[in-house]
């Protein structure tokens, strides 16, 4: 053996030892050195010397990368996928596995390049499956549509299998979800949704994707059917549990929403409802001598709503004590029902003296209610009558049309709220005045209203009672779905409520003259997800008639 070639096996020995350590980076390098050292040599065994230490560095990349992937250690996988990339940038196989690490680390857009550049080295069907698997990934849905029917179609498939009807059903419908919202896209990831459950009728996954897409197209017949099924297998965790009766109550199920909507308390991210160390009054036991205590949960909205039950409370229960928000406390606190109201601003609740406990949104499963009964009408909350004068003295005391405008609520439902710039028909009617109930608005935000100027009443909010001293100043209140509306409702103002395509659970009929729980309340429900255009329009239309008839009576639109 020459001298040369003893340096070459031991500086091969070198980065060989290094990548057997695991040094991938300094392994390389190394190597790199090594090969620019062997083009110096003017010898014909450097070059098989080459080729031999390539094949060797492949080699152990190889496994490396093997067992870094097995090892979900996709990132030292990665840098030996490069490297091997590298060394042979048209081994399909390799670049495939490139491909899956990569998507496992969610680098998305180099995914894609390298699908490309595969479906370029070899047109064959599963090349086409992995592009189409890289677009739906880049969130280029229209394109991974198209490549996965050049798969089907390079397969010569006949009769596609329930996978590909819920592979491009998925295509469609995460393009409806992150991109366009349009129904036709939902409407066409339903069809293909049910073509996989016709194929196999118990797959838990075809039968919530087909749930799911029922639920964005309003076919309720076919969600009905798939939860029935879902449910009757055991699939159904308490979030299950929780959607399905949602949708129950939507669809005016009443019956059915109540027997899951305990689930709330159970769900991965639960209604917060404190420990209580009295029983919870179910509805059947007798308050003809008992305390009841009613406990709020969740939003003011709810609690507004709630304390429509009142009435029918008090004539069950020896006394019953409602425990509500701060910020609604002076509201209610002076009813006309007797009820003792408390909050934790006044009072500690471990100090309350009661029999039972109910949170407040269980209160029409406890009254065993229908959807013939379940309304609670309206007018059963007073505004407080010095705060009335206070507000209309200061802000109210005009011949004008006072309406009142609530377009935003929480951020957490954004998909409720309409954009301010969309009521802007408002600011072409004549004599009419215009109060901004949404709080935290910049004046400067208001001014995009040239002919009616905003009154940014809302500012003077610092709790419920002054936001429902306002509303009883107004004529009407236009409200998106947030607190107002269901404020407004309580007073029994009569409000136009506009509502996105896809509306919260507890409306359970916007079809008719009012919403079903207020009969005060007119419900104008976008046409598509987001168009609020067209309802505003026919609220515009609605005001437009009752100024025209001097009498300001809305009907139904």
């Amino acid at each position: 053996m020459s001298k040369k070639s003893a340096d070459f096996k031991i500086n091969r020995a070198t980065w060989i030892a290094m990548l057997e350590q695991g040094k991938i980076v300094e392994a390389v390098n190394c190597y790199e050195f090594y090969i620019k050292n062997l083009y110096d040599i003017s010898d014909n065994s450097i070059k098989k010397e080459i080729k031999y230490s390539e094949n060797i560095l492949a080699e152990k990349l190889k496994k490396l990368s093997d067992k870094y992937y097995q090892e979900k250690n996709y990132a030292n996988a990665l840098i030996c996928y490069n490297y091997i990339y590298q060394l042979n940038p048209k081994n399909t196989t390799n670049i495939k596995n490139h491909i899956n690490c990569l998507e496992k680390l969610e680098q998305y857009d180099l995914q894609l390049m390298l699908a490309k550049k595969l479906i370029k080295l070899r047109k064959e069907a599963e090349n086409y499956k992995i592009l189409s698997n890289a677009y739906e990934k880049n969130q280029e849905y229209t394109k991974a549509i198209e490549y996965y029917n050049k798969y089907l179609n390079l397969n010569n498939k006949t009769e596609l299998d329930a996978t590909d009807y819920n592979t491009i059903g998925c295509h469609y419908f995460n393009s409806y979800i992150k991109k366009t919202q349009h129904p036709d896209d939902a409407k066409k990831a339903l069809e293909y949704f049910k073509k996989a459950i016709e194929k196999v009728p118990n797959s838990k996954a075809y039968l919530k994707n087909t749930i799911v897409a029922a639920m964005k197209t309003k076919d309720y017949q076919t969600e009905k059917k798939c939860w029935d099924i879902y449910i009757k297998n055991g699939y159904a965790d308490k979030d299950d549990e929780f959607t399905y009766c949602a949708s129950c109550m939507r669809n005016g199920d009443i019956a059915e929403w109540a027997k899951y909507y305990g689930s709330r308390f159970e769900k991965n991210e639960p209604t917060i409802y404190p420990k209580l160390n009295r029983p919870i009054w179910s509805g059947k036991e007798d308050l003809s001598n008992s305390t009841l205590l009613v406990h709020y949960e969740q939003g003011y909205g709810d609690n507004f709503l709630m304390f429509g039950y009142m009435p029918r409370l008090v004539k069950l229960a020896k006394k019953v004590i409602y425990y509500i928000q701060n910020n609604a406390y002076d509201l209610v606190k002076d009813n006309q029902f007797g009820v003792e109201v408390h909050c934790q601003k006044t009072t500690d609740i471990n100090t309350l003296q009661y029999d039972f406990h109910i949170p407040c949104m269980s209160i029409p499963i406890a009254l065993n209610l229908t959807k013939e009964n379940i309304s609670v009408g309206g007018g059963y909350i007073k505004p407080n009558k010095y705060l009335v004068r206070k507000f209309q003295d200061k802000y109210f005391n005009n011949d004008k049309l006072k309406i009142g405008i609530a377009f935003e609520g929480i951020a957490s439902n954004s998909k409720r709220n309409i954009p301010l710039e969309k009521l802007l028909p408002l600011d072409k009617l004549e004599n009419i005045e215009l109060y901004c109930f949404t709080k935290d608005i910049d004046d400067k935000k208001l001014k995009c209203f040239k002919n009616n100027k905003v009154i940014n009443v809302a500012k003077d909010f610092n709790n419920f009672a002054d936001t429902a001293a306002a509303i009883q100043n107004t004529d009407l209140i236009i409200s998106s779905d947030n607190c107002i509306l269901n404020l407004a409702g309580a007073i029994g103002k009569k409000t136009i409520g506009i509502f996105n395509y896809h509306y919260e659970f507890r409306w359970y009929d916007l079809t008719g003259k009012d919403c079903g729980w207020y009969k005060s309340v007119i419900p104008i429900v976008n046409n598509e997800y987001n168009d609020w255009d067209i309802s505003i329009q026919k609220a515009i239309e609605l005001i437009k008639l009752s100024i025209k008839s001097k009498s300001f009576c809305l009907d139904s639109v």
